[in-house]
């Protein structure tokens, strides 16, 4: 027995020596110098000796087959541990994940303080006068007619007035307060200090740069503002008492895509942009980010006035070409329209333009530009023939000089619609409600970002203007 043990030690030394640098080995080592220390304990000085005796031939033959054994199964374990590392690598190597569709947020609920019915109601109207200019003392400065830059707010306050005396005599309960926007002591940055806290609705007929100022008031106090004339939206966002009754260039773009791609569905359309002009960029941007209306574009980037040449490039002088060319500066789009009519005369053209080409001289002459038609947005249509465009014009002819302008049925309507609103609901109405309105059917809906959060409310209502030949028509 204790020979036994002696030569079993022997050989789990040799073992411990052999694979020193082995985990296991040197588990064998200490568990050997254990049972040694043990064994010196227990058993006598003489069995120690006895294990000294030198192997027989037969027993370092069985050694070293033991040891070849132990070598061939710890390298069999090394590699089972090998590959077992690496199946449990790749199984825990995680699958690539497909990057998640990002949600679209939920448009959220747009909030309304209670409405309130009173028996009669404010309202604020701002318009560029310029009374400081054209009145000293008791004393008018100019002699022929006004000055160019106050005739738009002066008829607009002319229907304004005219607006006034019919709601009067029908009975409505109303406050019209005027203020000359243009004068420093009624500026909107005056205004808002406090003499507009009172106000239950705000109408202003008012620069770009006056709108932000405005529009922060009416949401910090909850009154209605109402911006009349600019379409211009002033940068404002998550406002819900901010109108905008001229729709924005945006909506003028997005209108005109919708058109073009239900009557010219699958044509290719000429697209003549520029992006020198800030307001020409953003209208560019408008109509070439519109993924929804499915129109594929010839573009030509016209920052310079191009050539026969550059726009054979894109014009097929054999069919009747559709051409967008959103350019809102006048002079330059004439420049663009001649320069299609005279360098393909025989060809025909059906144009898109911006709603300030109403104002192109030659769009309203007969032959001037013979092989086009030219199709324009625009947001109001009056019709003079009408109850109240007879009415409007009786009274403008009986109380002012000159020629009904389109500024005087705006602000006779603005004022007339508005008032009708406040009297049936109170100073939080419906904008469905559009039966009082004398001309337009206003669509007027909240506007939202690409994020669904929400910007301020905005007429969507539009007219297309057709002039061919010098006639124009209005569908």
């Amino acid at each position: 027995m204790i020979k036994r043990n002696a030569v079993i030690i022997l050989i789990l030394s040799l073992l411990a020596i052999t694979f020193a640098g082995n985990a296991d080995a040197q588990f064998w080592k200490k568990k050997k110098k254990k049972k040694h220390t043990q064994e010196q304990s227990a058993e006598p000085k003489s069995d120690s000796a006895a294990a000294q005796k030198p192997l027989t031939k037969q027993q370092k033959k069985e050694k070293k087959r033991k040891e070849k054994e132990e070598r061939k199964k710890l390298k069999r374990e090394q590699k089972q541990k090998e590959k077992d590392a690496k199946k449990k690598g790749t199984a825990n190597k995680k699958t690539p994940v497909k990057p998640a569709v990002p949600l679209v947020k939920k448009r959220a609920e747009i909030m309304y303080p209670a409405t309130i019915m009173k028996p009669r109601y404010r309202i604020d109207i701002l318009a560029e006068l310029y009374l400081d200019e054209l009145v000293k003392g008791r004393y008018v400065t100019y002699k022929d007619k006004i000055p160019e830059k106050a005739l738009p707010g002066t008829a607009f306050i002319e229907g304004v007035n005219i607006a006034a005396d019919s709601l009067k005599k029908a009975g409505f309960s109303v406050d019209i307060y005027i203020h000359d926007a243009s004068s420093f002591s009624e500026s909107a940055e005056m205004l808002v200090r406090g003499k507009l806290d009172s106000s239950d609705l705000i109408i202003g007929a008012v620069q770009p740069q006056d709108i932000s100022v405005l529009a922060a008031f009416a949401r910090k106090k909850h009154i209605y503002f109402v911006s009349a004339l600019s379409p211009a939206d002033g940068n404002v966002h998550d406002n819900q008492f901010f109108t905008l009754i001229e729709p924005t260039l945006k909506g003028h773009c997005e209108w005109m895509m919708h058109d073009i791609a239900k009557k010219h569905a699958g044509q290719n359309v000429t697209l003549l942009y520029r992006t020198a002009n800030i307001t020409d960029e953003h209208a560019y941007a408008a109509i070439s980010g519109d993924t929804e209306a499915k129109v594929f574009f010839k573009p030509l980037l016209c920052n310079v006035l191009p050539n026969k040449q550059s726009l054979g490039a894109v014009i097929d002088s054999s069919k009747t070409n559709v051409v967008i060319i959103p350019v809102t500066d006048i002079i330059y789009a004439d420049s663009l329209l001649r320069a299609l009519s005279h360098n393909f005369p025989n060809t025909h053209f059906e144009i898109h333009g911006m709603p300030s080409w109403t104002d192109i001289a030659d769009i309203h002459k007969v032959k001037a530009l013979p092989n086009m038609r030219i199709n324009i947005t625009t947001p109001f249509n009056f019709d003079a023939t009408s109850p109240s465009g007879i009415y409007i014009e009786h009274a403008f002819k009986k109380d002012y000089a000159g020629k009904t302008s389109e500024m005087v049925y705006r602000g006779y309507e603005t004022i007339f619609w508005y008032t009708h609103l406040l009297k049936q609901y109170g100073t939080v109405f419906k904008y469905t409600d559009n039966a009082s309105t004398p001309f337009t059917p206003f669509e007027i809906s909240p506007q939202w970002d690409r994020n669904n959060d929400l910007l301020y409310n905005e007429n969507k209502h539009l007219y297309l203007t057709v002039y061919e030949n010098g006639v124009s028509k209005t569908e």
